[in-house]
């Protein structure tokens, strides 16, 4: 494996870890990224926070073995191809099914009722 797969490879996998974390401490330590009014479910975001951070974790232990054990390397593009299409699928759910608004009844803009 040449020296631009493994870049692209460690980038697949930092990025996997930086979105799994990120979903997985977004639930215990809120970033105030996200209006109020937007909701998701803490233990499944956790869930599939953790797995994104796992396999992150997981393929950058593997690539960093596979310089020492080169018979590692024949592994190296099934699991970026497994990287890129859980963060392909993650993406997708973060677009269209993950957030839901929820109404609170509160108007965000006071409502001025005087006519001078």
């Amino acid at each position: 494996m040449d020296l631009l797969n493994y870049t692209f490879f460690y980038l697949v996998a930092a990025v996997l870890v930086f979105q799994g974390t990120h979903a997985y401490g977004e639930q215990f330590e809120a970033m105030g990224v996200v209006p109020a009014e937007v909701t998701q479910e803490s233990g499944k975001a956790r869930l599939r926070g953790g797995i994104l951070a796992a396999y992150g974790y997981l393929s950058l232990g593997v690539g960093l073995l596979s310089h020492a054990y080169i018979d590692l390397q024949a592994v190296l593009p099934g699991m970026m191809a497994v990287g890129l299409g859980l963060m392909a699928v993650y993406g997708l759910y973060v677009i269209f099914f993950n957030r839901k608004v929820e109404y609170v009844g509160v108007s965000a803009v006071p409502s001025h009722h005087d006519h001078h």
